[in-house]
């Protein structure tokens, strides 16, 4: 038992901690540190660009022809020509067929030696997709630009300013 005391104190001498040479000098304090630049301000906004603005424009017929005309717009977001409301400068009146009994009886309209039919629902055209080619009424009719102006397949009507057309077909020959 005495060897075995012995040999546990042994043991217990090996592991141990070994005794520092000496203990390294304790490092110093860093300074306080300065506190950082003050941040720069940043660059003031470039101003806005200037962006061209185009007025809008407004589709009119004008003595038998379809001018775009440029309007004025206030600040409320009202649109005008010249100073004048757009109703006022440019009336539903009989220059357009909006208010004509024969485009709300949907009679077909007898002209160029035929019957035009009325053909689908009013659509936009363009000042330059339609020329005018005669008369019916005091209104002036409308072909598309590059067909035989007498005897097109299908004829416009302006029923409205705003490049509103109602279209008609062919139906037939007059009697």
């Amino acid at each position: 038992m005495r060897t075995s005391m012995l040999t546990l104190a042994l043991l217990a001498a090996a592991c141990s901690p070994h005794p520092r040479a000496a203990d390294p000098a304790p490092v110093p304090a860093s300074p306080a540190l300065a506190p950082p630049p003050p941040a720069e301000a940043p660059p003031a906004p470039a101003p806005p660009a200037i962006v061209p603005w185009d007025p809008p424009t407004y589709c009119v017929l004008v003595n038998g022809r379809l001018e775009m005309v440029e309007l004025e717009v206030s600040s409320r977001g009202d649109s005008a020509y010249r100073g004048t409301p757009i109703s006022q400068a440019f009336p539903l009146d009989s220059t357009y067929a909006a208010n004509a009994p024969w485009l709300r009886g949907l009679e077909p309209l007898a002209l160029l030696g035929d019957h035009y039919v009325m053909y689908g629902l009013p659509r936009i055209l363009g000042t330059t997709d339609v020329v005018p080619i005669t008369t019916f009424r005091g209104v002036t009719v409308f072909a598309e630009r590059g067909v035989d102006p007498t005897r097109p397949e299908v004829i416009y009507i302006p029923t409205r300013p705003g490049c509103e057309f109602q279209p008609y077909e062919r139906h037939g020959t007059k009697e």
